[in-house]
């Protein structure tokens, strides 16, 4: 049948979707989306004049059929409860603007499945301190802290309690971080894809409108690429419509969720490591070459360290012995005073001033000057001790005469200030210039020595002709004849 613009009727046989097999599919582990599950119907065989249905009217088939069967358990959220966190499977790059490397970046993402808020930060890697970093953000960027927080399957949140079993055991330094914020990990099961779906619907929100839309922008920093992350994030929880209606992520947050979120704590967390060190005669212990200070009565023996952010915390005996700021420059001293002993010359196992004079008077004045120049530059002079030491120690390898001869060039400047590397500098220079001098004869007449004597020396220009025969005792006194006859001309013949 035509119509009269020219058109034909369409076929009213469209081929059926077999509902069962889709939602079979739909309902395993590795769900394939419906658009994969579409072109599969796509390839099925159709009768001539058949039709198959369009992708839009695909998935309200398939709809229709899950709501009849009631085969969907809504998920209901309630504000402020549940904070969802992982990391992005894809990521973004770093650019070098001389050398063109890349380096990847891997983007933390936090969502509020209530309100739907979402959050998300870039680092360089997915090590604990990145992770507590994300966390520590997020929740400042929400003004509170939920009640329970999901992680999926990282292993910087948790790992399996056996290869056997599917149960996950949070980490113990996960859980510790948590407790300062109040709040507690619960992992997603391997298995239940209703504990991720939340949290991996904010991941593809920000893979998506993030991680894709910035694609084609180079950064040369981290500070920028995280600045153009949160623009986007801006940008996502201010958009409308959202879920339907008019109200954004950011107002649904707002008017239902802030309120309900746990305080942010007064201070902020920071990391607490633990070290072992030994103190030093000087009083000092040493972590990562900086020297710090105890209580001079500690000498000899092991005190732990507890460092939480800048605060570093000496331990004896489970108690706090001292506190100190953490420095950064390398080789630097930490000293309170207070820690020396009033009378260094009082106290036994101790480096004191006149320990290392007396070590140096060993080598000679001017080793004992130039310590006590050492020593006399220094505010505190323990923080000198241990250049002292050392510096006798260049004796002891090297010698106490070069040690001696190195010394007195650097005392000779009175402006000059001494320390451990310009006395082994010095030291250096002294063997190098004995080294440099000269022991050849060059210049003096052939035949004459160093000191003026006469050598004579021994032809053995031909030895090398001669076979073992001419070293038997024969051969020796029958040359020895023949030179006493002044036999030069053997080889004549």
């Amino acid at each position: 049948m035509l119509f009269v613009d020219g058109r034909r009727t369409v076929a009213e046989e469209f081929i059926p979707v077999d509902v069962e097999k889709v939602v079979a599919a739909r309902m395993g582990r590795k769900k394939p989306p419906l658009k994969v599950l579409w072109a599969r119907y796509l390839k099925a065989e159709a009768p001539p004049g058949a039709r198959f249905y369009g992708y839009e009217r695909f998935c309200q088939i398939v709809a229709i059929h899950v709501r009849a069967h009631d085969l969907t358990a809504p998920i209901s959220h309630v504000p402020g409860h549940t904070g969802q966190v992982d990391w992005a499977g894809t990521k973004m790059t770093l650019t070098d603007p001389i050398t063109r490397e890349h380096t990847a970046v891997s983007v933390f993402v936090a969502s509020l499945p209530y309100s739907g808020l979402v959050f998300a930060h870039g680092y360089i890697d997915e090590k604990f301190p990145s992770w507590a970093d994300g966390h520590i953000r997020a929740f400042e960027y929400f003004g509170g802290v939920p009640l329970v927080i999901v992680p999926d399957n990282t292993s910087t949140a948790s790992n399996r309690i056996s290869a056997h079993d599917r149960a996950r055991r949070v980490n113990s330094a996960y859980a510790q971080f948590l407790e300062h914020y109040q709040t507690a990990a619960v992992p997603t099961r391997d298995a239940a894809p209703k504990d991720k779906g939340n949290v991996e619907a904010g991941v593809k929100v920000v893979t998506n409108w993030v991680i894709h839309y910035l694609a084609d922008r180079m950064f040369t920093s981290l500070d920028d690429l995280n600045e153009a992350i949160g623009e986007r994030i801006e940008w996502i929880n201010d958009r409308t419509p959202f879920r339907g209606g008019e109200r954004s992520r950011a107002l649904w947050f707002t008017e239902d969720e802030a309120a309900e979120l746990m305080p942010l704590p007064a201070q902020r967390w920071q990391q607490v490591s633990w070290r072992r060190a030994k103190v030093h005669r000087d009083w000092h212990i040493q972590l990562d070459s900086i020297k710090y200070s105890v209580p001079h009565a500690l000498v000899g023996t092991d005190v732990d360290v507890r460092i939480i952010g800048t605060r570093l915390d000496v331990l004896a005996g489970g108690a706090v012995v001292t506190t100190h700021t953490r420095a950064s420059a390398r080789g630097s001293y930490v000293t309170d005073p207070a820690h020396g002993p009033a009378y260094y010359e009082d106290f036994q196992g101790l480096w004191t001033r006149a320990y290392f004079l007396r070590q140096g008077a060993k080598a000679s004045p001017a080793t004992t000057t130039a310590l006590e120049r050492l020593l006399d530059s220094k505010k505190i002079e323990a923080q000198g001790f241990r250049s002292c030491m050392n510096i006798l120690e260049l004796g002891k390898r090297g010698g106490r005469q070069i040690l001696e001869a190195a010394c007195a060039r650097l005392i000779a400047d009175k402006h000059r200030q001494i320390s451990y590397t310009g006395v082994k500098h010095a030291m250096a220079a002294i063997r190098a210039e004995a080294n440099a001098r000269p022991t050849t004869t060059a210049g003096l007449p052939p035949g004459v020595n160093s000191s003026g004597e006469r050598v004579v020396e021994r032809d053995t220009s031909r030895a090398h002709l001669a076979g073992p025969g001419a070293f038997t005792l024969e051969a020796i006194l029958s040359h020895d004849d023949h030179d006493a006859k002044g036999g030069d001309d053997v080889d004549a013949r």
